[in-house]
């Protein structure tokens, strides 16, 4: 894709598919990953920085989600004049929930049987999107929880994004939308400012009131990007996107102790990544993105995301219920071998089928 400049808009194919939010997806999981797989037995990586870098691999996710979620639902409404409600929330549907079942329902087998621990509760809170309110935190209080469905802590917050932003559209037009959502945003900042006064960060980190500032940006970004005023400077200020990437690694790699700051300015800085690397493709890190390795993970990263957990609890805790399979590299090729059966059986096939329903072309990005 050609390099873009001031207010001219981004090449893209019909379809509307960018690869190189398939490359950030890429990014994110493998982050997500590493992240999760503690202690590291790699030799000279055996440091805490390939612990620090994978903390934030989520909120990547929400910065893609924010952007592209609400540049799609904008899309429609400029194509069509309306944005329909029961389309977007079958497609998310068909998107989200036939591979999360397939997990949950794998897990909760596996726990009949015995062959690994699970709260019946922890279950019902999974498949009704409220896990990040329920007790995750037993991996930090010392009563070690088992956490084969904490990381839907992260789907919950992005399902309540869903059912509140389709709203916002929808009922509120121009400024006002900006106004609500920057509101909205503002507001979450403050509560993490206040709950961060009172309680300590890992327990109120996975709440959808701390965290959903992280989508509400990104998707105020793509309303202000409809402007070609606003999209020009914007352009101008993500044309040099990858010294931003420097940044956020200097901020990853320094001092978490101010979580708020820590927080907030990732909040803002992820989703310019994102944005100049879609407004400005032709580095050579926009290329990287863009590579077909990148993609081709980043396509796979829900079902990755989904299935990781089942192999790396019992990293988090050193106690392996799975044996042999939680051990490296087992299980990543465990992770990997789960992740391309349900993309190839479940999830892909259920995209198209909610594309079917909604009579709508199938978008790979």
């Amino acid at each position: 894709m050609p390099k873009v400049s001031g207010n001219a808009s981004p090449s893209r194919p019909k379809s509307g598919y960018l690869p190189t939010l398939d490359g950030w997806r890429a990014i994110a999981i493998i982050a997500v990953i590493l992240n999760h797989d503690v202690p590291h037995y790699w030799g000279f990586l055996n440091t805490e920085w390939v612990y620090a870098y994978g903390q934030p691999g989520v909120d990547v996710f929400f910065a893609i989600s924010g952007v592209l979620i609400c540049s799609r639902l904008l899309a429609e409404e400029k194509k069509s004049g309306r944005i329909s409600l029961s389309s977007f929330y079958i497609r998310r549907a068909f998107r989200i929930l036939p591979p999360a079942f397939l997990y949950l329902l794998v897990i909760a087998l596996l726990g009949a049987l015995g062959k690994i621990f699970v709260y019946r509760g922890e279950l019902l809170a999974s498949l009704f999107f409220y896990r990040n309110y329920t007790s995750l935190l037993g991996h930090v209080s010392g009563a070690h929880q088992p956490w084969f469905t904490g990381h839907f802590w992260s789907l919950s917050v992005e399902e309540h994004f869903y059912l509140l932003l389709p709203a916002v559209l929808v009922f509120w037009k121009g400024r006002t939308r900006i106004a609500i959502l920057s509101g909205l945003a503002l507001a979450v900042m403050a509560n993490r400012a206040y709950q961060l006064g009172h309680r300590p960060w890992d327990w109120i980190s996975f709440h959808t009131d701390v965290r959903l500032d992280a989508l509400l940006i990104p998707a105020v970004f793509a309303i202000l990007l409809q402007n070609e005023k606003y999209k020009g400077w914007i352009a101008k200020f993500t044309r040099l996107w990858p010294v931003l990437a420097v940044l956020v690694c200097f901020i990853i790699n320094g001092d978490q102790t101010t979580k708020f700051w820590y927080m907030t300015s990732l909040v803002f800085l992820f989703p310019c990544l994102v944005i100049g690397s879609m407004l400005h493709p032709a580095t050579i890190f926009g290329r990287i993105l863009e590579s077909a390795p990148l993609r081709y993970i980043g396509k796979l990263s829900y079902s990755l995301y989904l299935w990781q957990m089942l192999f790396y609890t019992g990293r988090m805790y050193q106690e392996k219920p799975l044996g042999a399979l939680e051990r490296w590299p087992l299980n990543l090729i465990c992770t990997v071998a789960c992740a391309l059966a349900s993309y190839y059986l479940i999830e892909r096939p259920a995209i198209r089928l909610g594309h079917r329903f909604t009579h709508a072309p199938e978008v790979k990005g």
